[in-house]
Parts: structure tokens; C-alpha cells; sequence
């Protein structure tokens, strides 16, 4: 499984965030699986997903969206960042969700979404890192961040 683990990590390196079905594409073409895994996607997300659970904040993988992962990065800002390109590429207008508090949860074993001052720091310090160009919240689940 260590092989498996490193090959997607390996190939995490290359994207922002990938969908898992992407990934385990991609992932396919470098490894094979074995005769008695029936669903590679499955498989693979359950890898994925134990990972974060058993190594927590050390993970090698975070989960940015459904179905949707990214490398740990070395700080939560950063993180954060991933999160936010993911959750953001369709739509500037970010509600907050009992899915983003999940989100939360996995990526800084905290829940800063819900801590809002947590979020408005971390987002103002993105904003003067040159990540996002700004950011507006609307109400105490509604942010506006633009890219």
C-alpha cells in the first residue's frame, strides 16, 4: 500500500487538487492494481481517506471538496488555499456548509470555518501573501473571495 500511497502522491505533485476519478486515472497509469480490487476509484478513496484519519495533520493528502483531493501543505494557510482554488473555481460566492465544516475538521482537526475571526485572519493574511486578491464576507457564512 506504501507504493500506492506514494504513486498518488507523486502525482498530486502535478495538480492543485484533483476528482478522484481523474486521479485514479492517472494513478492507473503508473501502478496496477490487483486482480481482486473490483473498483479502482473506491479503492483508491478509501486509501485516500484512511490516510487522513490515521495520520491526521500529518496526512500526506487533504480533502478539498466531494471527491476532490489535494497534497498536505506545510502550513494552514496554505491549505487553505488549496481548499479555497477547489471550493472557488466555478464560484466567487463561498456559503459556508455543514460539508466545509467537515472540510474544516479534516484539514486543521479544528473548525475555523465556524470560528469566523480564525477564517477572517487567515484570509486577510492570504490576501497580503498576494494569494487572493480580496475578500468580502456577507454575513457569518457568506464570504465573497476573489482570485
Amino acid at each position: 500500500m506504501q507504493n500506492l500511497i506514494q504513486t498518488t502522491k507523486e502525482t498530486l505533485q502535478n495538480y492543485d487538487y484533483l476528482h478522484l476519478y481523474a486521479l485514479t486515472e492517472l494513478v492507473k497509469s503508473k501502478w496496477v492494481f490487483e486482480s481482486d480490487v473490483i473498483n479502482h476509484e473506491d479503492f483508491l478513496n478509501n486509501l485516500i481517506l484512511e490516510d487522513i484519519k490515521a495520520n491526521k495533520t500529518s496526512s500526506t493528502f487533504i480533502k478539498v471538496w466531494l471527491e476532490q483531493y489535494a497534497l498536505r501543505k506545510e502550513s494552514d494557510l496554505e491549505n487553505l488555499y488549496s481548499f479555497l482554488k477547489c471550493r472557488l473555481s466555478t464560484f466567487i460566492f463561498w456559503e459556508i456548509n455543514h460539508h466545509d465544516i467537515n472540510y474544516s475538521n479534516e484539514l486543521f482537526w479544528k473548525d475555523i470555518f465556524s470560528e469566523n475571526d480564525t477564517l477572517l485572519n487567515m484570509l486577510e493574511t492570504l490576501k497580503n501573501n498576494w494569494k487572493i486578491n480580496s475578500f468580502t464576507p456577507i454575513s457569518n457564512k457568506q464570504v465573497i473571495v476573489l482570485f
